[in-house]
């Protein structure tokens, strides 16, 4: 299965979910709600959904919760990679992140054994698949990051009448900074923020997309 199959089927898939999402936002209580539905659509869309890695046993291609190659800070709205070596405020060594779905290249699937595709040893992933990347492109066909703001956003009192509104948007950038940056690094070949807004009014719908279309990764999605 090529790459350009596996990214139009992921692209089928973001329009199903958000044409959903948009007739039916009552089906959604969580975002966990729309991440587990959109991996459905997906493992349903995909032509192949599984390969052999190095050993001849099966893996799925599509996969939640998948950690990151590198170490990371994401508290207070911000997103920054940490070297392996720098240290928290409390002395101890930063965390990956994860990413919400990932669908993995079928050749790197077969490159490797179990151990080394499940990117659970992190330096044991580092070694084997970090450099490689130059000489067989990302690991990671496409990469997404999911958000789902389920209560209207209402303008704030005051003189900060958006204070709300930059609080939805900081955190919809910082998951997509994560991808970006992922992209960047050679880890990622296409990357998609999917946002999802239910109840908002449409002066607010209307400032969102000023703010986040901007980015060519962020997908915007809204229902009443």
């Amino acid at each position: 299965m090529s790459h350009q199959t596996i990214i139009e089927a992921v692209v089928k898939s973001i329009g199903m979910i958000c044409s959903e999402f948009r007739s039916h936002p009552t089906r959604f209580f969580t975002e966990n709600d729309i991440v587990c539905r959109f991996y459905s659509i997906l493992q349903e869309d995909l032509p192949v959904r599984k390969a052999l890695d190095k050993d001849g046993h099966q893996h799925f291609l599509v996969h939640r919760e998948y950690p990151t190659p590198f170490r990371c800070d994401m508290s207070d709205g911000k997103f920054e990679v940490k070297d392996d070596d720098a240290r928290t405020e409390g002395g101890g060594k930063y965390r990956r992140g994860h990413y919400d779905i990932v669908v993995l290249d079928p050749d790197f699937v077969g490159r490797h054994p179990h151990e080394v595709i499940r990117a659970q040893d992190y330096q044991l992933f580092k070694e084997k698949v970090a450099s490689e990347v130059d000489t067989y492109g990302p690991p990671i066909v496409y990469g997404l990051e999911f958000m789902y703001r389920r209560d209207p956003l209402r303008y704030s009192r005051g003189t900060d009448r958006e204070k709300g509104i930059e609080i939805f948007k900081s955190s919809v950038e910082q998951d997509a900074d994560k991808l970006l940056v992922s992209r960047d690094r050679g880890f990622m070949d296409q990357i998609g923020m999917l946002t999802f807004v239910k109840g908002s009014p449409e002066k607010i719908c209307s400032v969102l997309r000023d703010k986040l279309l901007r980015r060519d990764e962020v997908v915007l999605c809204f229902a009443d």
